[in-house]
C-alpha cells in the first residue's frame, strides 16, 4: 500500500493563517490597534453592494475589504471556495471541531446530504445573507458584526456586537460543527451562501443582466429585488442543482481505472462528499481542499487529472489574496461623495485637500463633517477617504478661500498634562507655531508626549490661524527648551496609552515652525477655567414645580471633571438628574479651594444629601429621549467621595 500524503500546502497555509491572525490581533510586531474586519471579503462586499447603492462605504470599511470581497468573488466563479477552504478561520475552525469529537469518540449527528431536513437548513445562510446585506446597506453599518463568531472572539466580545447574538452565534458554531460535520459553513455561513451564488455565475449574470435591463428601460426596481432574488435562486440552485456546469474551472477528477473504490476520500472529506461516486466533484459544497486526495493511496484523485497540480490551489489563494491586499492599499473609494446647493455652479468647484484628519474616521463621523461643510458658505461637495485620514472639499474660489474653509472647519482644542501643585500660583505661558495640526485630535497627541516626557508642563490649548498656534502652560521654574519642544512636535510615531493597557503607534507628521518671543503669565485658578469645559443645564419642569421651595446646592469634588471622556457624558447624567423630582439644575465650578465640583441646586423639600448620593450611584441612570420615551443606561462614570450641602 502507498504512503498516504500529508495536506502540506494546505496544512501550512491554515496554520500561517492562525499565525498571522495571532500576531495581527495580539499586535506582537507593533502597536498599530488591530480591527478584526480589516480582511473580512464578506464585509468587503457588504461595503461594495453599499456604495453602489447608497455611493458610501460601510462605517470603518475600506478599499483592502472591498478588493478581498471582489476577489472571492473572482476566484469562486473560476476556481472554487479557495477563501473557505485554505484562509477562513471558521472554516478550518469547523474541521477541528469534527475531528475533536472523532477523537473524544462522540457519536456523529448525520444529516443526510439532499435530505429535506439538509434542504432546510441550508435556507438559513440565504436568510442570513439577506438581512445582513439590507441592514448594511440601509444603515451603512456592518451588519455581520453583531453576531459574527470570529470578530466577537478577535474583540473579546468587547467590539461592535450584540452579545446575545454574539454568545447565540458561537453556541450554534461549537455545539453545531462538533456534532456536525461543518455545521455552520453548509448551513449558516452567510459568506457559503454568497459564494455559492458566484459558483451560479451564468444564473447570476443574468439575474444581473434583467435588473440592469429593466432600471435602463425606465422602470425602477429597487435592489431589495435584485436581493432578495440573488438569495432565493441560489438557494434553490444549491439544493435542486447541487452542480455548477461550467464553473468553476478547476476541479478534482477521479481515475475510474486507478480508484479501487474503497471509499476513504468520501470520509476523509470535510463535507461528506462522495468523491467515489463520481468523475469530476462538481458539488457546490467543494472547497478544492484536497483532503480527498491526500487520502488517495492509490493516485486516483487529482485536480483536473493533472497530478503535478495538488499546489495550485494553495498558490492561487496565496497570489489572489496578496493581489487584494496590494490593490487595497493603493487605491481608496471615497467613504462619501456628496455635492449639494445650486446644480450650475458645480462646473466651477475646485478642490481642496486636507490631510490627517482621524477624527474622519468611519461613516458617521464623514456624514457628521460633511453637515459641518454644509454650513459654510462658498462649500458644495465632499469627499472623505477614511483610510488616509483625507477628506477632499469642493469650493467656489470666487465665494470663499481655503483658508477661511479651514478655519471654520478647525475646532480648537485643549488638553491637560498635569494638574499644577496648590503651590504654584503663577503658571507660564508660550506659545509655539506648527503646521499640518488640522485635526482636533492633533493637539492632544501632542500634549500626551510632553506628559510622557515627564516635563514641568501643564497643559496646552489650541487657536486657529496660519501656522497653528499652541500655548503651553508650564511651571514657573521649568526651563524653555525649544529643541525639546521641536522634538515633541515633529516626532514621527506617537505612542498613544490604550484604555485597559498597551500602546497604540499614531503615525504623525507634524511641522514645527517658531517660537514666540513673549511669555506670558497666569494665575493656577485661570489656567484650571481655561481647561474646564462649561457645563450649566436649569431643568424647567422642575423649576416650574419646585423653584424657590426651600432651594440648596449640594456640591461634589470630582478631580477629574475636565477629562474629555466625562464631559463628553456630561449630557447623561443631566439627563439622569432632570428626571428626578426636586433637582433644578447641574452645573460645573471651580470652587473656592480650587477644585473642580458638581454643583446640583434642588429643593430641600423633595431631597436632602444622602438621597442625591443615592441617586448619583444608581446601577442604571434613566434617560428620557427626543420622543420622551424613558430607557436606562448603565452609568457612563462612578463617583467615590461623597458630596455635601454647602448653602
Amino acid at each position: 500500500m502507498k504512503k498516504l500524503q500529508k495536506n502540506w500546502f494546505r496544512h501550512i497555509l491554515q496554520w500561517g493563517t492562525l499565525l498571522a491572525i495571532i500576531i495581527f490581533l495580539t499586535k506582537i510586531f507593533g502597536n498599530q490597534t488591530a480591527d478584526p474586519e480589516a480582511y473580512c471579503p464578506l464585509g468587503g462586499l457588504e461595503t461594495l453592494g453599499t456604495y453602489l447603492v447608497a455611493g458610501s462605504m460601510a462605517c470603518s470599511m475600506t478599499m483592502t475589504q472591498i478588493m478581498m470581497g471582489i476577489v472571492l468573488a473572482i476566484a469562486v466563479i473560476l476556481f472554487s471556495k479557495l477563501f473557505c477552504g485554505y484562509l477562513c478561520p471558521l472554516g478550518w475552525g469547523s474541521e477541528y471541531l469534527a475531528k475533536l469529537r472523532a477523537k473524544v469518540k462522540v457519536k456523529e449527528v448525520v444529516i443526510q446530504s439532499g435530505s429535506y431536513l439538509d434542504k432546510a437548513l441550508r435556507s438559513f445562510k440565504y436568510i442570513l445573507l439577506f438581512i445582513i446585506f439590507y441592514y448594511t446597506i440601509t444603515d451603512s453599518e456592518l451588519f455581520c458584526k453583531n453576531f459574527d463568531p470570529y470578530y466577537a472572539a478577535a474583540t473579546g466580545f468587547q467590539g461592535e456586537l450584540t452579545m446575545w447574538m454574539a454568545i447565540l452565534a458561537i453556541a450554534v458554531f461549537v455545539f453545531g460543527n462538533f456534532f456536525i460535520k461543518m455545521f455552520w459553513c453548509k448551513y449558516i455561513c452567510p459568506l457559503g451562501g454568497l459564494s455559492n451564488i458566484f459558483k451560479y455565475a451564468i444564473t447570476f449574470t443574468v439575474l444581473i443582466g434583467i435588473f440592469a435591463a429593466i432600471n435602463l428601460s425606465g422602470l425602477s426596481v429597487s435592489w431589495i429585488y435584485l436581493l432578495a432574488a440573488a438569495s432565493l435562486i441560489g438557494y434553490l440552485s444549491e439544493i435542486f442543482y447541487k452542480e455548477p456546469k461550467i464553473f468553476p474551472l478547476l476541479r478534482i477528477t477521479r481515475s475510474k481505472e486507478a480508484c479501487n473504490d474503497c471509499g476513504l476520500c468520501a470520509k476523509k472529506c470535510p463535507y461528506g462528499i462522495n468523491v467515489d461516486k463520481t468523475d469530476s466533484v462538481k458539488n457546490v459544497d467543494c472547497t478544492l481542499c484536497g483532503e480527498c486526495i491526500s487520502s488517495c493511496n492509490k493516485n486516483a484523485l487529482s485536480f483536473n487529472n493533472k497530478k503535478g497540480f495538488r499546489w495550485i490551489p494553495a498558490i492561487l489563494t496565496i497570489t489572489l489574496f496578496a493581489a487584494a491586499l496590494l490593490l487595497g492599499s493603493v487605491w481608496e473609494l471615497p467613504t462619501i461623495d456628496e455635492k449639494w446647493g445650486d446644480e450650475t455652479k458645480h462646473e466651477q468647484l475646485q478642490i481642496l485637500t486636507v490631510e490627517g484628519l482621524r477624527s474622519v474616521k468611519c461613516y458617521g463621523s464623514s456624514k457628521a463633517f460633511s453637515a459641518q461643510l454644509q454650513k459654510i458658505p462658498g462649500v458644495y461637495g465632499v469627499s472623505t477617504y477614511v483610510k488616509h485620514s483625507k477628506v477632499n472639499i469642493y469650493y467656489i474660489p470666487s465665494e470663499t478661500t481655503p483658508e477661511k474653509i479651514q478655519e471654520s472647519i478647525y475646532t480648537p482644542a485643549k488638553f491637560k498634562i498635569a494638574t499644577p501643585p496648590v503651590e504654584a500660583q503663577q503658571i507660564k505661558v508660550i506659545t509655539i507655531r506648527t503646521e499640518k495640526m488640522y485635526d482636533k485630535m492633533d493637539p492632544n497627541y501632542l500634549g500626551i508626549q510632553i506628559r510622557l516626557a515627564k516635563k514641568g508642563y501643564y497643559g496646552l490649548e489650541s487657536e486657529y490661524a496660519c501656522p497653528l498656534i499652541i500655548r503651553l502652560y508650564m511651571d514657573m521654574n521649568e526651563p524653555v527648551d525649544e529643541d525639546f519642544l521641536k522634538s515633541m512636535v515633529e516626532l514621527k510615531e506617537l505612542n498613544m496609552p490604550v484604555h485597559g493597557g498597551g500602546i497604540n503607534t499614531v503615525k504623525v507628521d507634524f511641522e514645527y515652525i517658531k517660537l514666540e518671543d513673549q511669555i506670558d503669565t497666569v494665575t493656577r485658578r485661570e489656567f484650571l477655567e481655561r481647561q474646564l469645559t462649561r457645563f450649566n443645564v436649569p431643568y424647567k419642569k422642575n423649576i416650574e414645580k419646585w423653584g424657590g421651595k426651600n432651594e440648596a446646592i449640594y456640591e461634589l469634588i470630582y478631580p477629574d471633571l475636565d477629562k474629555p471622556l466625562i464631559t463628553r457624558n456630561l449630557p447623561y447624567l443631566s439627563n439622569h438628574l432632570s428626571q428626578i423630582e426636586g433637582i433644578l439644575s447641574l452645573e460645573t465650578v471651580i470652587n473656592d479651594k480650587e477644585e473642580y465640583a458638581f454643583r446640583i441646586t434642588y429643593s430641600k423639600d423633595a431631597l436632602n444629601d444622602d438621597k442625591i448620593w443615592e441617586i448619583l450611584n444608581r446601577t442604571k441612570w434613566t434617560i428620557k429621549d427626543k420622543e420622551g420615551a424613558i430607557s436606562e443606561v448603565d452609568p457612563k462614570f462612578s463617583f467615590t467621595e461623597k458630596g455635601a450641602t454647602i448653602k
